[in-house]
């Protein structure tokens, strides 16, 4: 949202058809369906992204991957034409791979990639992390 906010930029929301829970069978099994790049059913989304010269898109890491619904919207948007800027959110320290698969995703569907940045709630406040999605807003803009 502060990303968002910076920019002034429209939001479209990705979301599991079915609300995945958070034991701990759906996070070793979506880590795993990650890895190995599955899409999982999403909601009806506009993939349509005619209207913006950049576009941003952001996924948690999972399993070192992009999550099972980022990879099903990339799957079915076309990026042709467009600057994008993908980032990453995690609890950990490092998100190099799960941006180098978003990023190779992206540019087979026709995207330039021209930036990319990683959020990590470790040691970081929500305040701090808000911080940080404004520094990279503006840098990206």
């Amino acid at each position: 949202q502060a990303l968002a906010s910076e920019l002034g930029a429209d939001v479209r929301r990705v979301e599991d058809v079915e609300k995945p829970s958070a034991n701990w069978w759906f996070i070793v099994s979506g880590g795993f369906a990650a890895i190995r790049g599955v899409e999982s059913a999403i909601k009806p989304i506009d993939t349509g992204l005619q209207e913006y010269g950049r576009v941003f898109v952001g996924s948690p890491v999972w399993g070192g991957s992009p999550s099972t619904p980022i990879n099903a919207f990339i799957a079915k948007a076309d990026f042709t034409g467009k600057e994008v800027v993908p980032f990453m959110t995690m609890g950990g320290d490092d998100a190099t791979g799960a941006l180098k698969k978003m990023s190779e995703r992206i540019e087979k569907k026709g995207g330039k990639i021209v930036g990319s940045f990683a959020l990590s709630s470790k040691k970081a406040t929500r305040d701090e992390l808000a911080a940080k999605a404004r520094e990279m807003a503006k840098r990206f803009r």
